[in-house]
């Protein structure tokens, strides 16, 4: 590849890399579970976890990812708690009957959760 041709491809490889960075940072973010809990039938075991949502208003669907594979995916909708967050907070229940689920996620920065199953 010559130098001028170089000099074209390599800024537009990086306006893909900082596009799909951003593109994640809106509709996705890192979240530590502490304890196996479960979320749509799923077990998932303590760990961190990449969890990105369908789209950021409505009622997204969200997946929960392990590297590049999926382990996990459930309905949510956005539920607006008038307060922002300072921190990431994973909010479980716990009825007795196995793992602990997961009734919402509150991401820092944010004032909206995202809500599984009949939480509100």
């Amino acid at each position: 590849m010559n130098l001028r041709l170089q000099k074209l491809v390599a800024p537009a490889i990086l306006l893909i890399v900082l596009v799909a960075g951003c593109a994640f940072a809106k509709n996705g973010k890192h979240v530590t579970i502490n304890k196996a809990v479960d979320v749509n039938g799923a077990t998932l075991a303590a760990g961190s976890y990449n969890v990105t949502w369908s789209a950021p208003g409505g009622d997204p669907t969200v997946s929960f990812m392990k590297g590049k594979e999926t382990v996990a995916s459930a309905q949510a909708k956005w539920v607006d708690r008038g307060i922002k967050y300072d921190t990431d907070a994973v909010i479980y229940s716990n009825d007795g009957n196995g793992a602990p689920k997961i009734l919402e996620i509150r991401f820092a920065g944010m004032q909206q959760a995202l809500v599984f199953g009949d939480a509100s």
